[in-house]
């Protein structure tokens, strides 16, 4: 798809998956103890992605059925994110309901360290590509500058309010992109993508508790299941795919 086809302005009306705006997100955090990623360009590697700048506010949180408290920390970014919630979600929701969901973009330009020859090819299903658009394409647009190369980052997710987001809006996602977006995100949130040769033999020692039907499949077709693995009361699950007949029997049974 050619990167003038891949984007679309965004919609005058309403909020539409796809949707980039310039925003706020952001993470609630602990006040002390645990990784404290991400964040800094000190602690960027090829597994943990560059945000950009942030800033931390301390927070003191009362919680409603005690008189107890408890400290936290906002972590906050400024930078675009996309639109991940259901257009019929946005469409059909109450009048009074503000909640939108959003993921950052991550630049190469400042996360060269990323795994960028896997972004591109969206073989990591917590990234989805997005290709660069050059000054000329970038101002059909009417952005000012050309769009760097980036990728949405699904696993720093965040939800914002539709006050923040629909005027902050720059363009979007066109339809045959996002449909390629939703793919991924799926992928993400149950089904994952494909593990190594290594990755098989360390399962060795597992047992299988269960294996669920899934509703991908892959080239031939063969649908894609979802194996969940236990060892010494350690989870662990896998994605594989079944070259089997179909009996009319549930997977399992």
């Amino acid at each position: 798809m050619a990167t003038e086809s891949f984007y679309a302005p965004f919609s005058n009306k309403s909020i539409r998956q796809g949707d980039i705006a310039l925003c706020e997100f952001h993470q609630l955090r602990s006040s002390g103890g645990e990784p404290p990623g991400p964040g800094s360009d000190t602690l960027v590697n090829a597994d943990l992605p560059y945000l950009g700048a942030f800033r931390d506010y301390p927070l003191t949180v009362t919680r409603p059925e005690s008189s107890s408290s408890v400290e936290r920390v906002l972590r906050v970014w400024t930078g675009f994110g996309m639109v991940m919630h259901q257009n019929c979600e946005l469409d059909f929701a109450d009048s009074n309901d503000s909640r939108v969901l959003v993921a950052p973009l991550v630049s190469r330009s400042i996360w060269p360290q990323g795994p960028w020859d896997l972004i591109v090819k969206n073989q990591l299903p917590s990234f989805f590509h997005l290709p660069h658009l050059s000054i000329p394409e970038a101002e059909s647009f009417e952005l000012e500058a050309e769009w760097p190369e980036s990728a949405v980052a699904f696993a720093s997710t965040t939800l914002l309010s539709r006050g923040i987001v629909k005027p902050n809006r720059v363009f979007g996602l066109a339809p045959a992109s996002v449909g390629k977006l939703q793919e991924l995100f799926v992928r993400f949130s149950s089904v994952r993508g494909w593990g190594s040769h290594d990755a098989l033999e360390r399962l060795a020692d597992f047992k299988v508790a269960g294996v669920y039907a899934t509703a991908e499949t892959v080239a031939g077709p063969a649908p894609l299941a979802k194996v969940v693995l236990e060892r010494e009361g350690e989870p662990e699950e896998i994605t594989v795919a079944w070259g089997v007949r179909r009996t009319g029997r549930p997977i399992g049974g």
